[in-house]
């Protein structure tokens, strides 16, 4: 065994001169400094970043298709998605994100915070996904759900993108600000807007959300925004419709932008409000110095293993040169002089 060591040893020994001789030991040291990369090596640096929670309403509201883009007639909920996948895009690497959904007067974080461009491809995943059948109640409280996903937000440490067309159901003239107004100045923050202008049909969607009909006063009725007019829409026959001017005071089954609504919450909640109408607008609106900060952050660490393995590859290939040039006789007498 001894013997065949000592002999596997000389084998070596030889292969590695030559190797060494004809400059073939750079290119396998580039190969060995290469094999890191496959594991995504991370390291941590001081970086620019702006960490990130971005809030989408998915209330029924969010179906009408009064958004102009990518094509006409498209609904707010794809705006708002397009918006979060392009603003993510454009945040700096080592920032974190997280997603969060709202209904009712909740916000749910769908993950905690993730770095973004390691994992950009499954966040993505998720945003595309989202879609109305996520929602877990049919009421929709916009300024409970800011309140709630300011608190999100504070406890990750993030800033907040809340994306709404500010429609609530049961709707109200105003909101009531005083528990978000208490949360004024704890994180930065900015409110979107989506939709159009002109009050439209919420429509209702089948399964393969193709619009099956819209939503009428005596569907609000029933779903309970309106107790004194309960009894008298109860009493209709199936179709039927109430007398004229009976349900006047019913707005939920049309909707449109409530800018004022959204005005207000901006100024109780201290956030700018950007009115959205392509994903564009969403990202010139998350350009801005005042959301980010210097953070020790995870950073992609697979350059510097390309860098070192590209000077070895440069040192291969210009080694016979390199060898000429330190063997030079004239070089030594510079040297001994």
């Amino acid at each position: 065994m001894h013997h065949n060591l000592k002999h596997w040893w000389g084998h070596f020994r030889v292969h590695l001169r030559h190797a060494i001789q004809n400059g073939a030991i750079w290119y396998l040291l580039a190969g060995l400094v290469l094999l890191p990369v496959w594991f995504e090596p991370q390291m941590q640096l001081p970086s620019v970043v702006q960490d990130t929670l971005f809030v989408i309403d998915i209330s029924e509201s969010m179906n009408v298709r009064d958004v102009n883009y990518p094509k006409p007639q498209t609904d707010r909920l794809t705006l708002a998605k397009l918006a979060v996948r392009e603003g993510m895009a454009s945040l700096p690497c080592g920032s974190k994100v997280s997603v969060a959904l709202f209904a009712g007067d909740e916000s749910v974080v769908l993950f905690e915070p993730l770095e973004v461009c390691r994992h950009f491809p499954a966040i993505e995943q998720v945003v595309s996904g989202l879609d109305r059948r996520m929602r877990w109640i049919g009421d929709s409280w916009v300024t409970n759900a800011l309140t709630a996903s300011i608190v999100e937000a504070q406890k990750r440490k993030l800033n907040l993108v809340y994306i709404s067309d500010g429609d609530e159901m049961p709707s109200r003239a105003a909101p009531i600000v005083t528990d978000l107004a208490k949360l004024r100045g704890k994180i930065k923050g900015v409110l979107l807007g989506v939709g159009g202008d002109a009050l439209q049909p919420i429509p209702k969607l089948n399964q393969k959300d193709e619009i099956i009909g819209y939503w009428t006063r005596e569907d609000a009725v029933l779903e309970g925004n309106h107790p004194n007019l309960l009894s008298a829409v109860r009493a209709l026959a199936p179709g039927e419709r109430a007398p004229e001017g009976t349900l006047d005071e019913v707005t939920e089954h049309i909707s449109s932008f409530n800018k004022v609504f959204m005005q207000a919450l901006s100024q109780a909640s201290g956030f700018e409000l950007v009115r959205i109408n392509t994903p564009a607008d969403a990202v010139k609106a998350l350009k801005n110095s005042n959301y980010q900060k210097q953070a020790m952050a995870e950073r992609d660490a697979r350059w510097i293993f390309g860098l070192v393995a590209a000077v070895f590859i440069l040192i291969g290939w210009f080694w016979q040169n390199i060898k000429t040039f330190f063997t030079n006789k004239r070089w030594f007498k510079f040297k001994r002089t």
